[in-house]
């Protein structure tokens, strides 16, 4: 993998956490690894390990939920190909409905030791302006505690924006999505009822599944660093209410 300084440091303190969350970090970046090996030799092993490794690393976010204790985070079930997999696809929704993701604010993502703190966390700031040749920075702390209104002053309705950013990328059912690309995994190994599996696009897959893990990655350091967030805890309730009815709509 061809990782800058930066991303080398996000994969490094991601795997020095400590409990299940370092674990699934530390088997996430081994499987990247791995899927790189094996791209040429075995291309449908390659992209199986690729899914698995971002699976790993939605399975850390889980359980930094978990640890700082999120409302409902218990619900996550780390064993499930759909709330795994559904991550990342959830992300690129939300992210879509938030402004300062779509460069309405520009962010930047650093590690410093704020606050006297003797160990480097990753933080977020958005700069707003110049003094000289100093950069004017707002810095959220902790980064992610933001509360979003609408110009009406209500808070904002993450579920009808993840819908709304749904329709117009041509998705129907956002349900009906996450469960198309939680069955993609068994399509890269397993024979169809006309053909066996074969990927011809390995290093398009490689790259949509491991910049999906890399993120993963920075959101999971963003988390568990962090006391509780507030944009955290409004995702969750989010992503949680599209995975119950998904699970509804199979029983």
């Amino acid at each position: 993998m061809n990782l800058n300084d930066f991303q080398k440091k996000v994969l490094k303190e991601a795997s020095s956490t400590s409990g299940y969350g370092g674990f699934a970090v530390k088997s996430s970046i081994r499987h990247m690894e791995r899927s790189v090996l094996l791209r040429e030799s075995m291309p449908e092993i390659a992209a199986f390990v690729a899914i698995t490794a971002e699976e790993e690393s939605a399975t850390a976010i889980f359980a930094a939920l978990k640890k700082r204790r999120y409302a409902n985070a218990n619900k996550l079930k780390s064993w499930d190909h759909k709330h795994k997999s559904g991550i990342s696809q959830f992300f690129d929704l939300i992210g879509g409905a938030l402004g300062i993701l779509k460069n309405e604010i520009p962010l930047e993502l650093f590690f410093d030791s704020l606050n006297g703190n003797k160990k480097e966390k990753l933080w977020v700031r958005m700069p707003i302006g110049e003094d000289g040749d100093k950069k004017i920075c707002i810095v959220p702390q902790p980064p992610l505690n933001l509360v979003s209104v609408e110009p009406n002053g209500k808070a904002t309705d993450y579920l009808l924006k993840v819908r709304e950013i749904a329709s117009d990328r041509g998705i129907d059912s956002i349900f009906k999505y996450i469960q198309e690309i939680a069955n993609e995994r068994n399509k890269m190994l397993y024979a169809s009822n006309s053909s066996v599996s074969k990927v011809t696009n390995i290093d398009e897959v490689l790259t949509k599944h491991l910049s999906s893990a890399y993120r993963n990655h920075l959101i999971y350091l963003l988390i568990d660093q962090h006391a509780h967030q507030n944009l955290v805890q409004e995702a969750l309730d989010v992503f949680l209410i599209i995975l119950k009815r998904i699970d509804e709509k199979e029983t």
